[in-house]
């Protein structure tokens, strides 16, 4: 997975997205503050929220999903 300035520059919304998302469940897991816990995991949320409405074109799908949907439409 991409760095966020390399998902960044890139200018693919979903993997800068998703490279945020990891981030900043990195900083949640690492975090000693309650305050700042609380606004990054709302942030997390939202951020969640944001790939989950992305259109269905946009979203990569894994190999095992290909293969599924191949199958099924067979």
């Amino acid at each position: 997975m991409p760095s966020l300035i390399d998902a960044a520059k890139s200018g693919d919304k979903r993997a800068t997205l998703i490279a945020l998302r990891d981030k900043l469940a990195e900083t949640i897991q690492n975090c000693d503050s309650g305050r700042d816990m609380a606004s990054n995991s709302k942030r997390l949320m939202e951020v969640m929220a944001e790939i989950e409405a992305l259109p269905e074109e946009n979203k990569k799908l894994s190999r095992h999903d290909r293969l599924k949907a191949k199958h099924e439409n067979r």
